[in-house]
């Protein structure tokens, strides 16, 4: 009986640890932002803030949640990860995480492209912590649109964008994401979407100058970022174009 009792509580003890380092891959933290919006991010470390870091910026009616699977891998592949709340948000419907920056901010949120100025908060954020390796922005439909404008405006700071279903969400400036693409001259760019938004997202992408560029339509996907949950083949093409920001 008394050995039973130990190797039960061994086995709960392995089980809570095992619990607890799955809780513990991430930090939640608040970032101070622009105009009284603070935000609320999981920063992913792998400990060395001379890593490559991604920003990664979700959906509609999403949160920071939408990357509780995809930030770990990124971690495994060597890269710092950091999820954002934006006010154009939501509980994420794939880990049920709540977006704290909209639950706080729901009265201000007016179209998409005023939530443009939290991404820049994003990257201000991410420098000003001392993330001096590269920097990719990663974004998820609406999001999507706009690390494009990000890239765009900030060629200095940005060295590679992955735009999951980009489109021209901005409605009172149709055409303005073309635009936006269009400015990105030297920065790589991977895009990819779903079969039945293919026809709106391709002419984004023939719009970018940059030499560098990818355009992967799966077989299996429907939209933004989630194309990576609904087919882990899908995560080969956008490994292979994350790999070359980790060669020295």
């Amino acid at each position: 009986m008394k050995r039973n009792i130990i190797i039960l509580s061994v086995i709960l003890f392995l089980f809570s640890s095992f619990i607890s380092a799955q809780e513990e891959n991430f930090k939640t933290v608040t970032v101070e932002g622009k105009d009284g919006i603070d935000l609320t991010a999981d920063v992913y470390s792998i400990g060395n803030k001379s890593a490559p870091t991604v920003l990664l910026f979700h959906q509609y009616k999403s949160s920071r949640g939408e990357y509780r699977e995809i930030a770990p891998i990124l971690n495994d592949m060597g890269f710092n990860a950091i999820a954002f709340d934006t006010r154009a948000g939501g509980t994420d419907p794939w880990s049920n995480v709540e977006n704290v920056t909209s639950k706080t901010y729901a009265d201000v949120f007016r179209d998409y492209l005023a939530v443009y100025p939290e991404l820049e908060t994003a990257l201000d954020y991410a420098l000003k912590e001392g993330y001096d390796g590269k920097i990719i922005v990663w974004g998820s439909s609406f999001s999507a649109s706009l690390v494009l404008k990000l890239a765009a405006e900030n060629p200095d700071k940005i060295s590679g964008v992955l735009a999951f279903s980009p489109g021209e969400y901005m409605k009172e400036n149709k055409g303005i994401v073309s635009k936006w693409a269009g400015e990105i001259k030297d920065i790589p760019v991977f895009i990819s979407c779903g079969a039945r938004e293919s026809d709106n997202v391709k002419p984004i992408y023939e719009k970018i100058k940059a030499e560098d560029k990818t355009f992967y339509l799966p077989a299996v996907g429907n939209h933004g970022s989630s194309i990576l949950m609904d087919d882990s083949r899908n995560w080969k093409e956008a490994k292979a174009f994350l790999k070359k920001f980790l060669a020295q």
